[in-house]
């Protein structure tokens, strides 16, 4: 008796987690959140120029490469701002996290919420005990006490960078209106 055997090609990948794309918010639904008793709200796309990406940067501590933001403003019926929001994205461990920042006209954070998350593990950004720690929080803020998540330490560390990131092009644009770009 002869045995024989047969090899077959089995595939095991280690460290690889499974993509995963969970959508918690429109585009639509995030300005409807952001601007619920707004009827007017106005898109704005800002070039910015050497010296707003220098400003910005400055006030990160860190290089920041971002060349265009969309703003939306959303406006009373006087035309004055009522709040600022800006969609953002910010890589996780492998993947962007996309959220949104909305900003009241003096700086300061009013809302943040995540619009699709992308990532098999560190979810729990997304609720509302964790996005509150960035409530009230302007560009003066060292941003150095938010609260980490076991399990979702980098998406923190994203979302902690993303919302900094935002108020700082906000101050540098809107409140100090450093020279930018048409746009």
């Amino acid at each position: 008796m002869i045995a024989t055997f047969v090899l077959l090609p089995t595939l095991a990948v280690f460290g690889e987690e499974e993509y995963v794309e969970t959508v918690f918010l429109t585009k639509m639904e995030a300005l409807k959140l952001a601007f619920p008793n707004v009827r007017v709200v106005k898109k704005k796309k800002v070039w910015l120029s050497e010296a707003q990406r220098e400003a910005i940067s400055n006030i990160l501590g860190e290089s920041y490469d971002e060349r265009r933001l969309t703003w939306y403003i959303g406006l009373d019926d006087n035309q004055k701002p009522t709040g600022y929001m800006v969609v953002g994205n910010e890589i996780g461990r492998s993947y962007p996290i996309t959220f949104m920042v909305v900003i009241n006209p003096d700086g300061t954070v009013r809302d943040v919420e995540i619009m699709v998350y992308r990532e098999p593990h560190g979810w729990e950004v997304r609720f509302e005990p964790f996005m509150r720690q960035f409530f009230g929080r302007d560009s003066e803020d060292p941003f150095n006490n938010i609260n980490n998540i076991t399990g979702a330490t980098l998406s923190v560390r994203s979302m902690t960078r993303g919302v900094k990131k935002a108020v700082a092009a906000y101050k540098v644009i809107f409140i100090d209106k450093v020279e930018g770009i048409l746009g």
